[in-house]
């Protein structure tokens, strides 16, 4: 029996470290083209973000693209507070032309699908691109998914996201860094091993059209989250091979870390309320490794000091392959996010890892919760 458990972990390594040689494999993507040619609708639903709008209001000011060859619509979710006069002042601030504001069509159960599907209803061009909030976002962004759109011709484009650096890093924001860069590590690492099964709705691109011939966010929509990865699933399905990832620094969308543990959770505990949803294999696959692996670590760790030698060696073993592989995905990414400072805190992280992400997990399965003023029930 304890072989058996010995081989999840073996099997979650191979994966893992699969993961990390593919990365290394593809590098990054640096081509550009002289001549724009996609044009672009960029959606950002918002709800009570007056703190964070003004940051994403003046990087999309500075987004070096042609003005007529893209637009902005902002989709108001019922906020309560300023986040409209931090809009009408951003817009005059920043002489923003190409930019619309319009109020969120409740239909489903998910207040952000049915705000990207809001925006997609009036959006002018044929490429849909999606972002938070409360993000950033590059200079070359859209030139950058031009030039991958003009040279591999996608219908939809995965893009990176990293976590804002804080000045005083703590536990919580390393912790969050390193969780947040082994997430990427397994959305770039999975596109390149051909299974991709994960992306971001903070940086997302994909057609118009083809976003209309995959049904959107039907049958899913009645889950809150998962605007991001469901979508991804049904392109798999539908688009297997027109799905391209875009790992260029120049395409990197930046998100604030959460201030505080109970909003950490809330947020994870939101990401992981889907995952008994999922239907592409390899998402279950690797939502079912991932669970039983931290399980058996907490496990393996508390019943370490009762058990016999020859099961201490075969914890030990199993804890060692998770604590390389995921060293090494984490290090590859940390270099690309240049987020190299926080591996120092990987030992402790590590150690609290399997606690923390294991509790999460049992939490989503078992209880609802509230995100941005709203209480999602189970």
């Amino acid at each position: 029996m304890i072989w058996m458990l010995f081989f999840v972990f073996l099997l979650y390594g191979i994966i893992i470290l699969g993961f990390a040689l593919e990365i290394k494999h593809a590098g990054t993507f640096s081509q550009t083209c002289d001549i724009p040619t996609s044009t672009f609708t960029v959606v950002v639903p918002f709800r009570n973000e007056e703190a964070h709008l003004t940051d994403l209001l003046q990087s999309l000011a500075e987004v070096d693209y042609p003005q007529n060859s893209w637009e902005i619509i902002l989709v108001n979710d019922a906020s309560t507070d300023n986040s409209l006069e931090v809009i009408n002042k951003c817009i005059s601030q920043y002489a923003l032309t190409n930019i619309d504001v319009i109020d969120n069509v409740r239909t489903a159960a998910s207040p952000k699908k049915d705000a990207l599907q809001t925006a997609i209803h009036t959006s002018k061009h044929p490429w849909i691109v999606t972002t938070d909030a409360d993000c950033t976002v590059p200079a070359n962004w859209l030139n950058r998914l031009d030039a991958i759109i003009q040279q591999q011709a996608p219908l939809m484009v995965i893009m990176p996201v990293a976590i804002a650096t804080t000045v005083q890093p703590s536990f919580l924001t390393a912790y969050e860094q390193l969780d947040f860069l082994s997430l990427m590590g397994a959305t770039a690492g999975s596109f390149y091993m051909g299974f991709p099964f994960l992306c971001n709705g903070a940086n997302l691109a994909y057609e118009k059209e083809a976003f209309t011939a995959v049904q959107g966010f039907a049958n899913n929509n009645h889950i809150a989250s998962g605007d991001d990865h469901f979508l991804l699933e049904k392109f798999q399905e539908k688009f297997k091979n027109r799905i391209s990832y875009l790992r260029s620094p120049d395409a990197i969308v930046t998100t604030q870390p959460q201030e505080h543990w109970n909003k950490f959770i809330a947020q994870r505990t939101r990401w992981a309320a889907k995952s008994s949803a999922y239907t592409f294999w390899f998402s279950k696959l690797m939502g079912i490794l991932v669970l039983a692996v931290n399980l058996l670590s907490v496990v393996g760790v508390l019943y370490y000091a009762f058990a016999k030698a020859e099961t201490q060696s075969i914890i030990l073993m199993g804890l060692v392959i998770k604590l390389v592989v995921d060293v090494i995905l984490i290090d590859s990414e940390a270099s690309f996010y240049n987020r190299k400072r926080y591996l120092k805190w990987y030992p402790v992280v590590m150690v609290c890892y399997p606690f923390i992400s294991t509790y999460i997990a049992l939490r989503s399965l078992t209880t609802g919760y509230q995100w941005k003023g709203r209480n999602y029930k189970k």
